[in-house]
C-alpha cells in the first residue's frame, strides 16, 4: 500500500510517500511544494493543486493522510492553511483517493507516545522508523512523513 502524507500550508506544503508491505515501511519520495509570497492567493493555491495532482498521477497512492489544523494559531494563518488543505483534498477527490485527517496531537502520540513531543523528537522518530541516515528535509516533508507513518501505525496497530 502506498500512503501519501501531507503537511498543508500556503507557503510550503510538505509531502511524503511511504510503501507499506508485510508490516514494514519504506520511503518512496518526499519534498515540498513551495509558492512565492509575491503571488496572490489564487495563484499559490492553483500551484499547490496542480503539483498535488502531479504527485497523485506519478505515484498513485492508495490513501492521502493530512495533518489537520491546529486551532491555537491565528485566524489568518488558519484560514490560509485551510485553503491549502481544501485544494489538496480536491486533488485527491478528483483522482478518487481516500483522504484521512489526523490532528497534530494524534500524530505525536502515535509516533512517540507523547502528545507534546517536539519537532526534533518527531523528526528523529521518522528517521529511525524509515531507517534513514539523515533527517528528511525540509521540515514540512518530515512532518508529512510523520502523518503517513501515523496512518500506517494505526492500520497495522504497530
Amino acid at each position: 500500500m502506498l500512503i501519501l502524507g501531507v503537511d498543508p500550508g500556503t507557503a510550503t506544503t510538505g509531502f511524503g510517500i511511504i510503501r507499506c508491505r508485510k508490516g514494514r515501511i519504506k520511503l518512496i519520495a518526499h519534498g515540498s511544494i513551495k509558492t512565492s509570497k509575491n503571488d496572490g492567493s489564487p495563484k499559490r493555491l492553483n500551484l499547490i493543486y496542480r503539483q498535488t495532482l502531479a504527485l497523485l498521477r506519478e505515484h498513485k497512492p492508495h490513501v492521502m493522510v493530512i495533518e489537520s489544523l491546529f486551532f491555537n494559531t491565528n485566524a489568518k494563518s488558519a484560514s490560509a492553511v485551510g485553503q491549502a488543505m481544501g485544494v489538496v483534498k480536491l486533488a485527491a477527490a478528483r483522482k478518487g483517493i481516500k483522504v484521512v485527517d489526523y490532528p497534530p496531537l494524534k500524530i505525536k502520540m502515535s509516533l512517540t507516545g507523547n502528545g507534546r513531543a517536539s519537532k526534533k523528537e518527531i523528526q528523529e522518530k521518522v528517521k529511525r522508523l524509515l531507517r534513514l541516515k539523515e533527517t528528511p528535509r525540509p521540515n514540512h516533508a518530515a512532518d508529512a512523513l510523520a502523518v503517513a507513518i501515523c496512518y500506517w501505525k494505526e492500520r497495522e496497530k504497530v
